[in-house]
C-alpha cells in the first residue's frame, strides 16, 4: 500500500525564535491538521534546557522547557492527536540540549543537527569554514556524535531536515553532494539501529532536477538501508499550510514510499477514528 499522508510531527508556534507570529497559535497549527485529514500532528518548538550546557545559545536560552510548556493543554479530538514535542539542537561542544529529566516530559524529540546557520552556538566559525568541503566534515562529524549518544530515547525522536540551505549558506548542494554513499550508508545505518524516524521535509518544487536528485539521494539511501520516514512540514506561519500536504503527496511519490517505510512511531500513536466514520 502507498505510503498514507496522514500527519505532520514538524510545527512550530509563535514561540519559536525563528516564528514570533502571533497568528501561529496552538488553535491554527490544529485547525491545519484536521483541515488535511491528519491523524497525528505535533508541536515542536525549538528550545533549549538551561540545565545543560547553555554556552553559545544567545536567544535561545529564553526557550527553556518552562516556556515551551505554555501552549499546554494542547486541543484534542478522536480525530487527530496532538503531540506534544520539541525541537533540540546540538552545539558546538556536542551538548545536546535537552537534560536527561526533561526527556520524559515531552511526547515527541526533533534532533536537529542541520542548523549550521546559528554562528558561535551549533558552529565556531573561526574553525569551521563557509565553504562546502569544510561543512560537510563538520556536519558529518555532527550526526554521528549525536548517533552514538548513548542516553538519549531514540525512539521517539526524529532525525531533522537531513538537508536544509543551513548547512551551508555559500553552497548547500554542493555540500550534500560532497557526502558519498559509504558516507551515507553509514550515517543511516546507526538512525536504522537507533530507531529513529528520519524526517521527509523538503520542497520538491523549490529545486532543479538536477538539484532534486541530490537532494533525493539521501533518503533513498536511508530507504534502502532500511530506515523509516516520517513527514515534517516545519511551518512558522500560517502561510505554509496550504502548501504542505500537496508537498507530502509530490515526496511520496518521488520515493516510491509504501506504507512499510513508515516510522512505527506514527501508528503507534495516531489517533484511530477519521471524521466521517
Amino acid at each position: 500500500m502507498r505510503y498514507i499522508v496522514d500527519h505532520d510531527l514538524h510545527s512550530h508556534s509563535y514561540i519559536s525564535p525563528c516564528s514570533r507570529d502571533d497568528r501561529q497559535t496552538k488553535q491554527a497549527i490544529y485547525a491545519y491538521a484536521l483541515a488535511s485529514g491528519y491523524k497525528l500532528m505535533a508541536l515542536t518548538d525549538h528550545g533549549w534546557d538551561t540545565k545543560v550546557d547553555d554556552k553559545g545559545a544567545v536567544g535561545w536560552v529564553g526557550n527553556n522547557m518552562d516556556r515551551l510548556r505554555e501552549n499546554l493543554p494542547l486541543p484534542q479530538s478522536k480525530y487527530c492527536r496532538f503531540l506534544m514535542g520539541c525541537e533540540i539542537d546540538m552545539n558546538r561542544h556536542g551538548v545536546f540540549g535537552l537534560s536527561p529529566e526533561e526527556r520524559d516530559r515531552f511526547e515527541f524529540i526533533i534532533a536537529s543537527t542541520s542548523h549550521l546557520n546559528l554562528r558561535h552556538f551549533t558552529i565556531d566559525p573561526e574553525t569551521v569554514g563557509d565553504d562546502a568541503a569544510s561543512r560537510k566534515a563538520y556536519y558529518q562529524k555532527r550526526l554521528h556524535t549525536l548517533l552514538d549518544m548513548e542516553d538519549l530515547p531514540f525512539h521517539k525522536m526524529g532525525l531533522a531536515h537531513f538537508y536544509t540551505g543551513n548547512i551551508c549558506n555559500a553552497e548547500p548542494i554542493k555540500c550534500l553532494s560532497l557526502f558519498t554513499e559509504n558516507d551515507l550508508r553509514d550515517i543511516f545505518e546507526k538512525v536504522k539501529a537507533r530507531g529513529m524516524g528520519v524526517e521527509l521535509n523538503f520542497v520538491p518544487r523549490a529545486a532543479t532536477a538536477e538539484d532534486l536528485e541530490i537532494v533525493l539521494r539521501p533518503h533513498r539511501v536511508a530507504k534502502d538501508v532500511g530506515c523509516k520516514f516520517y513527514l515534517g512540514g516545519d511551518a512558522h506561519h500560517p502561510e505554509r499550510f496550504a502548501e504542505r500536504r500537496a508537498e507530502f503527496e509530490t515526496i511520496v511519490d518521488l520515493l516510491d514510499l509504501r506504507e512499510s517505510d513508515k516510522w512505527e512511531f506514527v501508528p503507534r500513536m495516531i489517533a484511530q477514528e477519521t471524521v466521517g466514520q
